[in-house]
Order: C-alpha cells, then structure tokens, then sequence
C-alpha cells in the first residue's frame, strides 16, 4: 500500500505515544529526530510500511527499549479474559470456522497509537459482544476454507499480541482440515506485534508445524530484506493468511498469491485499499 498524506500524522502520533510510554522528558529530543528521518522518506509512490519501519527503528534506537512491553502484556491479559467467550461463540456457532476467523478478526482491535479510543483501558473487554455483532463486512470465508483444504502447506501470520489468543481458535479450525501450518513472526520487537519469543512462551509451537522469524526489523513484512529461509516458507506456501493492516500494507506492494487478508479497518487509507469503510471486519481472499 502506497503512503498517503494522512499516514503522517499516524506515525508521529504512535512515536509520541512510544515516548511518552518510557521518557517523556526526551520528547522534543526523539521527536525531532524521527520528524527528520520521516521527511527524508516521504516521497510519492512509497511503501507506507517502509517508511513507518526508518521512524520506528529510530525511536526504538533512541529509547533503548522496546516501549510496547507493558502494552503487550496488558493486551495478554485481556484476551486470555475474553478467551472462554470467544471459544464458546466459536464451539456454538454452525460454522466454527467462520466464528473463529470473526473472533480472530475481533481481536484485531488490540492495537495501540491508531484509533485513540482503542487505547482505553479495557476497551476489548466492554465492547467484544459488541464488535462481533459487528460481524464481517467483507466474508469470503468460505473460498478461504476451500482453498486451505486444496492445499498442503500455509502460511499464517498473526499480528499483535493478546489478538494472538483468539488467533488460536482459528488455528485449531484450521488444523482439522489436515494441512502443515507454518507461522513467520517478528524476530524483533516492534509496536505489538508478536515475536519469536512470544510464541514459544504462549505454546504456539505445539499448535502449528513450524515457526519462523522474519529476523529483521519491520513494520509489516520485511520484503526488502529476507532471509532464505522466510523466502522458502513463503514461496513453498500453497496458502498465506494475513492478520492485521500492517502485513496488509505490505502485501498488496507484492504478488504472492493466494492469500486471506483479516483485519479490521482501523484507518481510512487501508479501508480504502481494502474496499470497506473505517472499522470494518474483513475476510478478503486474493487469487
């Protein structure tokens, strides 16, 4: 997805956020510098995820830490609330697959730093009854149950933490359809998304066939710099699921195919690209 004028604002209002998390006394100090390397990368026809990832890396390298810990954890903890909810609506449902993907999607609104009302403590928890009865704007749900059960090998990739949780009814949907489950996940700490190490400590490696790390540091999917063996799990997949906008952002820069995007539209310019309007949950399969 190409940046548009409005993805200004969303990155210097999540690199505020990301400093006021660890040192807000060195606000002016960071924020002048991450401005300067944003302007140095705005230009027509680039990648909105290529651009947030030099800001982002020059917040992280000033703070010294990652600023989304404590976000993460919180996240975690919402989710693993909400889970006996979720798997209920999933194991009630007279299509669970169709349930998991919209409570996979619902999680999706643990993110912070984009839609300032979903930064509220809790938000999740008050509203979750409320975001699936929002249900799915675009379902092409049952084209992606078939097209993972003509296939061998997929790739999944889930995005933030906490929505990892409910990540995992999907994963179990999917797995009764007898198909080998490759995860990539971040290999660095960057905003909420799940590392590495976030999935070894949630037991993801016994829901799945494989893991692998992206390595590098990113925002989105590291195209630009990928290790032979992120490229093979790629390119052996006959399937990829997408969670989030950010993996969404720089998919639709790429020609992999075919793969399930599901997000929930939290942003004008992706709900844009995506054909939905803002807060939407979509299911959306390219072929």
């Amino acid at each position: 997805m190409k940046m548009r004028a409005e993805c200004v604002p969303c990155i210097t209002r999540r690199i505020l956020m990301e400093i006021n998390e660890v040192d807000p006394s060195r606000a002016m100090e960071i924020m002048s510098e991450c401005t300067k390397v944003l302007g140095e990368n705005i230009y027509n026809g680039v990648a909105s995820s290529e651009c947030a990832t030099k800001v982002h890396k020059k917040a992280y390298d000033m703070l010294g830490t990652d600023p989304y810990l404590k976000l993460k954890e919180k996240s975690n903890a919402q989710a693993l609330e909400l889970y006996p909810r979720a798997k209920e609506f999933v194991e009630s449902s007279d299509n669970p697959f169709r349930a998991a993907v919209l409570c996979a999607i619902t999680g999706n609104v643990l993110d912070y730093g984009i839609d300032k009302k979903l930064d509220e403590p809790g938000y999740l928890l008050n509203h979750f009854d409320e975001l699936l009865k929002d249900d799915l704007f675009i379902d092409h749900t049952e084209r992606m149950k078939e097209l993972i059960q003509q296939s061998e090998r997929i790739v999944f990739m889930p995005d933030n933490a906490g929505e990892i949780i409910f990540d995992q009814l999907l994963l179990e949907q999917i797995r009764k359809l007898d198909v080998e489950i490759t995860l990539i996940v971040k290999g660095q700490a960057i905003l909420t998304d799940v590392t590495v190490e976030d999935a070894y400590e949630l037991g993801l490696d016994k829901q799945v066939d494989k893991i692998v790390s992206t390595d590098d540091f990113a925002v989105g999917f590291p195209f630009w710099n990928m290790s032979d063996n992120l490229r093979n799990a790629l390119e052996s997949a006959d399937f990829i699921i997408s969670k989030g906008m950010g993996n969404f952002e720089c998919f639709t820069e790429v020609d992999y195919k075919p793969l399930a995007y599901l997000m929930r539209t939290k942003c004008q310019p992706v709900a844009d690209t995506a054909g939905a309007p803002v807060r939407s949950n979509v299911a959306i399969v390219i072929e």
